[in-house]
């Protein structure tokens, strides 16, 4: 990656979970970070508005030396920009993430989904949506020890992958990523849905059982796999390339293979739906970084061309979210 690293803050603990990895991906990259907190002020309690522009030059004022408070803990090895726009976050994120054209960013997220994340609402699901960049979203699980990992010198990075040009838009950000730290290694990962029954032809004669079609699909999951990590390894120099399939769920499965190789980041393409339809749908990559111990960069569908070239590779578990 080139340029700087935005990070969005809100005074939280929370929020500033992100800023070790931050700030490890920032010295790894040889970038700097846009330390970004977004003003607002409370509505005015009178009618006629009185006092309101003193609040708001206030809320701007406590927000700067927030900042300017957190840098100084932060180093002097890095470049800092402090960012202090004002205005709804979501909405002044964007326009930041549009105006400062970094290379990606960074921040911390609770991981909701569903009716929670829909009553809750999420900065992190707004940026997703609309930025033209990556986004590394943290989990921030208070209850587990050593949730954000810094940045390693050689990182294992696994991207799950469906046979689809979606899943696959996420190879080239995690090579970029990889190509900064030597000896990197990259793990292409399939889930494949478990078989629920048995085939049989028109006159109920067995075609195949169970174990049968797991193990074509895992056959079928591997040749795809090996297949995409053979053009890695030709545009990849010095970045070691496995493959890995598991049966199951897809969110289930990327989490087990991702603790069972010891990752240290899953790189995932995302449709970044919000809101009703978001729940409707179902997230494939919410899911993944609620139950996530390692940060995940997702990476935003960027045009509906790609979207409508999706095409599972046969059993599939995978669904993009």
């Amino acid at each position: 990656m080139t340029g700087s690293i935005v990070v969005p803050l809100d005074g939280s603990a929370l929020a500033e979970r992100a800023l070790q990895y931050a700030l490890r991906l920032a010295r790894a990259e040889k970038v700097g970070l846009v330390l970004l907190r977004v003003a607002l002020a409370d509505a005015p309690m009178t009618l006629d508005g009185a006092n309101w522009e003193r609040d708001q030059l206030s809320a701007v004022a406590e927000a700067e030396r927030y900042l300017e408070h957190l840098q100084a803990g932060l180093g002097s090895d890095i470049a800092f920009v402090r960012d202090v726009p004002y205005g709804p976050a979501g909405r002044e994120i964007l326009a930041a993430i549009q105006r400062l054209s970094p290379s990606a960013v960074v921040m911390a997220t609770h991981g909701r989904t569903g009716l929670a994340h829909l009553v809750h609402g999420s900065v992190a699901e707004i940026i997703l949506a609309g930025s033209e960049v990556p986004v590394w979203l943290v989990p921030a699980h208070a209850d587990r020890v050593n949730a954000v990992p810094g940045v390693p010198a050689a990182p294992r990075v696994l991207v799950p992958l469906d046979g689809s040009p979606l899943s696959e838009s996420a190879l080239a950000p995690a090579i970029d990523y990889l190509g900064a730290h030597a000896g990197g290694a990259l793990l292409l990962a399939t889930v494949v849905a478990e078989p629920d029954h048995v085939e049989r032809d028109e006159q109920g004669r067995v075609l195949a059982y169970l174990d049968q079609q797991e193990d074509a699909l895992r056959r079928g999951a591997r040749e795809y796999l090996e297949g995409v990590a053979a053009r890695v390894r030709q545009k990849a120099e010095g970045v070691a390339v496995s493959a890995a399939v598991t049966i199951g769920s897809a969110d289930e499965g990327i989490v087990a293979l991702a603790a069972q190789h010891g990752v240290d980041a899953i790189v995932m393409a995302t449709h970044a739906r919000t809101g009703l339809e978001r729940m409707r749908q179902g997230s494939v990559a919410g899911a993944v970084l609620q139950a996530s111990d390692v940060p995940v960069l997702l990476v935003r569908a960027q045009t509906p061309a790609v979207a409508r070239a999706h095409s599972a590779c046969p059993g599939s578990a995978l669904r993009p979210g």
